[in-house]
């Protein structure tokens, strides 16, 4: 049985509907548009063709890979029509999107990182080589697969390709759909923007350099490593030892809002609904597709507050007054001066060249098994 997260009971039914007639082979693309299935993935019947036609796209690099590739080959054998790609670059993804939108594939599966993943969906959002967004599958297989972990195939970089294969073979039988915002980050003055589910600056990135210079080089990796990196961070924060975690002074506009000065201990923008342990630190009330989170450099009631603001509850003591503020929006500008992170990825932008835009960038449907 087919299920779609986040689905109204009518759109479930169409989904329904949808791969009923998938699995009746209906020979025709234009039977069945995905723009008039409401949740519905963008996977077409193609004339002729008996199974879904898979695109792997696998980074030798990537925390999972780094073993090699070998076995990746051999589950991708049982699927002869699948398309596997090797890709290091932004470049090379993009190059390999161009081919599987050549060769009409139905399905992008994702064997790499973060990283890798925020390069497809910028690829696939800024380049456009579709011209329907294929359903993408997101295999575990980075070094700490946040992107997997609230929307990637079930276990490990091998069961999730041996299910993604068996689901092809079968014809589009069991699963879940589930769809996501994607963000879309952009400094002024730069025509190439990035997509990608998660945005973070001050503590943020400097977590993240930590983790890579102190923890990764111990070979810790999925959620311990920033579970370990996150524990430190809070300790220095609740400790006031700034040499360890250091308040960037930032403005701050909210949905063409007038912008605010606020000097921010923490800031975070995602459109996942799961981060690493489980954490959901969003809280806001609003409709907006982008979850947005800003705690300031010395917010009273930390170690009180936390429990319930890692868990997505604002509780007794979340208050603005007490330095921490949670909001769901479509737009967010910030001007500041210093890194920020998309997806494990480090960015050092110069503030001359104006604000950096973060904002709801499109939509996109993930398969689960």
């Amino acid at each position: 049985m087919f299920r779609a997260e986040g689905l109204t009971s009518a759109q479930e039914a169409s989904v329904t509907a949808y791969f009923a007639l998938r699995r009746e082979r209906v020979r025709t693309m234009s039977a069945i548009p995905s723009t008039d299935i409401p949740g519905a993935p963008s996977v077409v019947v193609r004339p002729g063709r008996q199974q879904t036609l898979i695109g792997v796209l696998s980074n030798p690099l990537s925390g999972g890979n780094r073993k090699g590739l070998r076995l990746v080959g051999e589950i991708l054998s049982c699927h002869p029509e699948s398309c596997h790609r090797e890709v290091q670059t932004p470049g090379d993804v993009a190059s390999a999107l161009a081919d599987f939108s050549r060769r009409e594939v139905d399905v992008v599966a994702v064997n790499g990182g973060d990283g890798t993943i925020q390069a497809v969906l910028t690829a696939l959002f800024h380049r456009r080589p579709f011209e329907r967004l294929p359903l993408l599958a997101v295999v575990r297989a980075g070094t700490d697969s946040v992107i997997a972990g609230d929307v990637g195939l079930r276990g490990s970089r091998e069961r999730g390709l041996g299910e993604l294969v068996r689901w092809a073979r079968r014809g589009n039988g069991g699963g879940v759909l589930v769809q996501r915002p994607v963000l879309r980050v952009q400094t002024a003055g730069d025509p190439e923007p990035l997509y990608g589910m998660s945005f973070g600056a001050a503590a943020v990135y400097q977590g993240i350099l930590f983790c890579r210079r102190k923890v990764h080089t111990l070979g810790l990796h999925g959620d311990l490593a920033p579970g370990l990196t996150l524990l430190r961070f809070l300790l220095a924060a609740v400790c006031g030892t700034h040499h360890r975690v250091t308040p960037v002074p930032m403005l701050i506009g909210l949905d063409g809002d007038p912008p605010e000065h606020l000097n921010c201990l923490v800031v975070f923008a995602s459109t996942l609904e799961r981060l690493f342990l489980r954490l959901h630190p969003f809280w806001g009330t609003e409709e907006g597709p982008v979850h947005f989170t800003a705690v300031s450099a010395k917010p009273a009631h930390l170690l009180l507050a936390l429990p319930s603001l890692l868990h997505g509850r604002r509780g007794r003591y979340g208050t603005r007054e007490n330095g921490y503020r949670s909001h769901n929006v479509r737009d967010v500008r910030l001007s500041f001066d210093g890194g920020y992170t998309l997806d494990g990825e480090l960015y050092r932008p110069d503030p001359q060249h104006g604000p950096i835009r973060v904002r709801h960038g499109g939509q996109v449907s993930f398969l689960q098994l």
